[in-house]
């Protein structure tokens, strides 16, 4: 009975504010690691560098947004899986505001895996610790892969001029649901 109880406390939701394992795939970037940045930016294919950045842009401007996002960003994380940046993730502070943005990108590769929820969840429990209460994901009507990861961080959705904001009130939501954490291949060892 007591094997049975464990099990049920691992299947419910995990408190934010709870000690957890860190998840050693995520790492803090910063301008150390620009040549990983500038190789997975320039790995992503036209229409993944056209939802993040709104275009197809060339390598050389691609280059430059790395630079950028590594001088600018709150935080930024990346995802490694066989020793290779696999995804990135920027929170920004815009002026004044308490709420941050939100940016994922995860190649095509790797997509399907867990990539993007692990980041998300790295995020969250940073953003927590940086006394941010909100952070918000904008991102095109036919981000099919954002709206799911954002539905399943129970954000407000908002739909303004095709364009979805996806508001995750840290604040009101004191748990990352289970499934946030889920092991993916990555997890285990060989």
């Amino acid at each position: 009975m007591a094997a049975v109880r464990g099990i049920a406390r691992t299947e419910k939701d995990v408190p934010l504010s709870s000690p957890q394992q860190p998840d050693l795939d995520i790492r803090q970037l910063d301008i150390g690691q620009l040549p990983s940045v500038q190789a997975f930016l320039s790995g992503l294919d036209a229409e993944t560098r056209c939802r993040r950045f709104g275009a197809p842009l060339s390598d050389t401007a691609l280059d430059l947004q790395a630079i950028a996002a590594l001088e600018n960003a709150e935080l930024m994380l990346g995802i490694f899986s066989e020793q290779r940046l696999r995804g990135l993730l920027e929170l920004y502070r815009h002026g004044s505001s308490s709420v941050m943005e939100l940016l994922i990108v995860v190649e095509g590769a790797s997509r399907r895996r867990g990539l993007g929820r692990r980041l998300l969840n790295a995020s969250m429990l940073r953003a927590l610790d940086m006394d941010v209460p909100c952070v918000d994901l904008i991102y095109a009507s036919d981000n099919w892969p954002m709206r799911r990861l954002a539905q399943s961080a129970g954000a407000r959705i908002d739909l303004s001029f095709g364009t979805f904001r996806a508001r995750i009130n840290l604040a009101q939501r004191p748990i990352i649901t289970r499934h946030l954490r889920t092991p993916v291949a990555d997890d285990y060892q060989e």
